[in-house]
């Protein structure tokens, strides 16, 4: 993406308020709904698969049949025992990169799970539109070693000095950081080191006029539709 007067929207774990997170029904869901990219979450299984799955258990999100237990205790079988809402069941990093096809943002949430993903993504042929994307720059700094050609991007609660110096240092291709600690001196200093600027969480009205007022160049939702009807609605009153 390159920054544009309207922001991008990124599906958080595909249309988490609509579908269950990080299935491939929410992202097909986050697609149709007009996201421009689909952000996921990855952890590695005890015997080696990337689980598209936000938390380091089960116990939150599942619903039926293996209800709890560590990802990374549990293998894939195991971990497919697991039900999700609406019958659904936890994907492979593998699956959801052949099902989406718009960019993707991967965020790896285990070390363990870093090269994996790294050499998955460069060898799918899909690199050119997936940012791997981490709070940990431990985990960025081993993606940007093993595969210097793929886009990296860092994620934080707040523009730290580190997570700036992150975005300079790991040449970054972005920068997301909590709506409520960006401005437009945030997102000049990332455009500065040539990242895009991502606002999140955008969960209300407020919070994209907040991600419209720093002048980011992507926003991150649990909603989608919602977030691109907001944008357009805003963007409108602005010009009237």
């Amino acid at each position: 993406m390159t920054p544009a007067a309207t922001p991008g929207v990124v599906g958080h774990r595909g249309a988490a308020a609509v579908s269950a997170e990080n299935t491939l029904t929410a992202f097909a869901r986050g697609v149709a709904d007009g996201a421009d990219a689909i952000e996921l979450d990855v952890h590695l299984s005890a015997d080696g698969e990337l689980a598209v799955i936000h938390d380091a258990t089960l116990d939150r999100t599942a619903v039926g049949g293996r209800r709890t237990g560590a990802v990374r205790d549990l293998t894939w079988v195991q971990l497919q025992e697991a039900e999700l809402a609406g019958g659904e069941r936890i994907p492979s990093l593998a699956e959801a990169l052949a099902a989406i096809d718009i960019e993707i943002h991967v965020e790896i949430k285990a070390p363990a799970a870093a090269e994996a993903v790294a050499e998955l993504v460069r060898s799918s042929g899909l690199a050119s539109r997936v940012t791997i994307t981490s709070f940990d720059l431990d985990i960025l700094a081993t993606v940007r070693r093993m595969a210097p050609a793929l886009a990296v991007g860092v994620i934080s609660r707040a523009a730290s000095p580190a997570a700036l110096d992150a975005v300079r240092t790991l040449r970054a291709a972005s920068l997301a950081v909590q709506v409520r600690h960006l401005d437009r001196a945030v997102v000049a200093h990332a455009h500065a080191d040539g990242a895009l600027v991502c606002g999140w969480p955008v969960l209300t009205t407020a919070d994209v006029r907040s991600a419209l007022a720093a002048g980011v160049d992507l926003v991150t939702a649990d909603d989608p539709a919602w977030c691109r009807a907001e944008l357009t609605a805003l963007l409108t009153d602005r010009t009237l």
